[in-house]
């Protein structure tokens, strides 16, 4: 077999240069001088109850924090250089024909009862993810996959029926860890396993579940057995905090220890001494999302003209000062390899809304209320209470909407219930969301017609055949040559609004360090480097 061995640099050159060598090893630059401490708890929120503990299944935000603690993916992003590398798998390859995977696993890697981890769990947890019935997230990822074999105890091989060059990138991106064979091979359905789901779980992560209170915390404990070293923390604790803002006045009185923040909470951390704010490229996107499904949003002078109807520089601006930038283009610019289109932005133009909603039938009632064949243009935003920068931009995008005729309710609603519940049946009418670009693998998950992200339902033929060609290749020139004219029908036919590419941030106790520049979710495969000083 042909061995291709993949260097993903798919982050900004500039980020990874000034990280350098001693990110490499999880320190920052003022850290490599200080001796590393055993010892502590960390205290970190969760927004809502974690769905299930079993990291294949339908989840949601906070259920991939604390699973990626608990499971191991085959490989990961380091958060520390941003760069794709081997996890639970010692080493990997591929054939030139990118249609068979190869992974070594290490084998000095333990479920957290002391059984071994092999390749059989492997190949038990890629069959059943690839199993319709079990009605695993990642699904759709895995529908190339014709096999998986067991070469030897500690090697597995993925089969593909098709080239595809970001089968280990994808693997990185949550929903795809090992689960133990030895303990789930019984049940007819991965859901069936309620103890595991809900309150024992056996990972073979860097922390393993000490005790769970369904609706209020979770403790957690190293993993004395972890692969890549006991962790230097005594275990995290994972506290539900359904608001933004009181997760920040916890952090201030000491309660927690990590938040994700966003820019209106910027003031109320950052000149205190015992709060460190980290601020990074979040590679990601907050939008206003259309449900496709509504023949009311089919029609693209009606999305064109929504995009004209809002100013998005000044909400953006508004909502997050000086933290991000606006655009058209579905690619985030610090994937400064991937080509631009030189398009034009659709800028704040109302004359030009009411334009090309005429165009589209949509007129004026005598109360001012844009109709076509006597019914309003009518349509709820959902958004995710407790999201302080999406509460805003809610409330900014029904007004503008508003101004141009249109009928707009705003409807607030608990992410872990009913918005989560609207998004995942695709019941929405419109919703504000936020999604993570941090390979160019996710624009499948997003915009495929049939990717487990695209929960809007966009179908445009013209990028599902792009999405097809990019995965069929490994050379960079020929993906660049793609990504142009993905770029360009992206813009052409938008699935969404972008509202802000955003800079995003995390504040810390300054007693927590080596705390790396990146999301606390994507940061979770590497918690066992974090520590606590006293």
């Amino acid at each position: 077999m042909g061995i291709r061995r993949k260097s993903t640099a798919l982050f900004r050159t500039a980020v990874v240069i000034a990280l350098g060598t001693i990110a490499a090893l999880g320190l920052t630059q003022t850290e490599a001088q200080t001796e590393v401490q055993r010892g502590g708890i960390l205290e970190i929120p969760l927004a809502t109850q974690p769905g299930s503990f079993n990291p294949i299944l339908p989840s949601e935000l906070a259920a991939s924090i604390i699973n990626w603690t608990m499971f191991s993916p085959l490989t990961a992003v380091n958060p520390y250089t941003l760069r794709l590398e081997p996890y639970l798998a010692q080493s990997y390859s591929s054939n030139t024909a990118l249609t068979e995977w190869t992974f070594q696993l290490r084998r000095n890697a333990r479920w957290q009862d002391g059984t071994p981890v092999t390749a059989d769990d492997v190949k038990f947890t890629f069959d059943r993810l690839r199993d319709p019935d079990e009605g695993a997230t990642n699904l759709p990822d895995f529908r190339r996959v014709k096999e998986v074999r067991v070469i030897s105890p500690y090697t597995v091989r993925v089969f593909l029926n098709s080239a595809d060059a970001f089968f280990d990138d994808r693997l990185a991106l949550g929903g795809s860890e090992i689960l133990p064979k030895h303990i789930l091979e019984d049940f007819k359905r991965l859901k069936d396993a309620t103890a595991f789901n809900t309150r024992t779980p056996i990972g073979n992560g860097a922390f393993k579940m000490k005790r769970a209170v369904p609706g209020q915390f979770f403790e957690l404990e190293a993993n004395p057995q972890f692969f890549l070293g006991r962790p230097n923390l005594d275990g995290i604790t994972f506290k539900i905090v359904p608001d933004g803002n009181t997760r920040v006045t916890q952090l201030l009185t000491g309660a927690l220890d990590w938040v994700d923040i966003e820019a209106p909470q910027l003031n109320a951390v950052r000149a205190n001494p015992n709060i460190k704010v980290t601020t990074f490229d979040s590679l990601g996107y907050q939008i206003f999302a259309w449900n496709l499904r509504l023949p009311i949003f089919q029609d693209l002078r009606v999305r064109q003209a929504m995009m004209h109807a809002v100013d998005r520089r000044k909400a953006a601006q508004t909502v997050s000062p000086n933290l991000g930038y606006v655009d058209d283009l579905y690619i985030p610019k610090g994937l400064n390899w991937v080509p631009r289109p030189e398009v034009k932005f659709r800028e704040y133009d109302p004359a030009r809304a009411k334009a090309l909603l005429a165009e589209a039938g949509w007129r004026p009632n005598a109360s001012g209320i844009l109709e076509k064949d006597g019914k309003p243009f009518e349509f709820k935003i959902l958004v995710d209470k407790g999201d302080v920068q999406r509460e805003q931009f809610g409330l900014i995008l029904q007004q503008y909407f508003t101004d141009i005729g249109m009928k707009v309710t705003y409807d607030l609603a608990e992410r872990g219930g009913r918005w989560l519940e609207e998004t995942n049946k695709g019941t929405f009418q419109t919703r504000l969301a936020s999604f993570p670009i941090p390979n160019i693998d996710w624009l499948q998950r997003l915009f495929l017609s049939v990717g487990q992200n695209n929960g809007q339902a966009y179908n445009n033929p013209r990028v599902d055949n792009l999405l097809g060609r990019l995965v069929a290749t490994a050379d960079r020139n020929q993906q660049i040559a793609v990504l142009a004219q993905l770029q360009q029908a992206l813009y052409d036919d938008p699935p969404n609004m972008v509202l802000l590419y955003r800079e995003r941030m995390t504040a810390s106790s300054a007693r927590l360090r080596n705390v790396p520049p990146y999301n606390i979710k994507d940061a979770m495969p590497y918690a066992f480097r974090l520590w606590l000083a006293r």
